[in-house]
């Protein structure tokens, strides 16, 4: 049975080092021992980012492991870009939201579709307001999802 983790953090980062660093732990643990092997990422931000390059290295060490963008809508730079977004992941997935849901709340509504199909959420919320405050607020409520937050120190 596939497991899937998907990500949300904040679009701006500090201490991206430190950061990273934690994220291959925790995301080589949950391959391991929580048999985790396809991860869902966005596309809009440095914690985005941080995920995406953690999940190809650790892809390195365990071929199994599937990476997949997940995106509101589909935009001219993925059409242009395709070998791009061919070469760093597994797949584009559209997230199933509404069509007439206003383009300030695509990102958001993206990330509760993430939320709404994986068993983990790793993320990094150090204030409560934000898209990632409300994506991680939006997990807490839905009780059939394990939360990591990197940065729960610092809420």
């Amino acid at each position: 049975m596939k497991k899937i983790c998907c990500f949300a953090g904040h679009s701006e980062l500090y201490d991206t080092e430190g950061i990273y660093k934690s994220l291959l732990s925790v995301l080589e643990d949950l391959i391991i021992t929580h048999g985790i092997n396809e991860f869902h990422v966005g596309n809009y931000g440095a914690f985005d980012k941080l995920c995406a390059g953690a999940v190809r290295a650790l892809k390195e060490k365990y071929p199994d492991v599937r990476l997949y963008l997940v995106i509101p809508y589909i935009t001219t730079r993925i059409n242009r870009d395709k070998d791009f977004y061919k070469s760093n992941y597994d797949g584009i997935l559209v997230a199933d939201i509404p069509q007439n849901t206003p383009k300030k709340m695509q990102i958001l509504k993206c990330n509760m579709y993430m939320v709404k199909n994986s068993d983990i959420l790793v993320c990094c919320v150090k204030h409560s307001f934000g898209g990632a405050a409300k994506t991680l607020e939006y997990a807490r409520r839905r009780k059939n999802i394990e939360i990591i937050n990197l940065c729960a120190q610092c809420i």
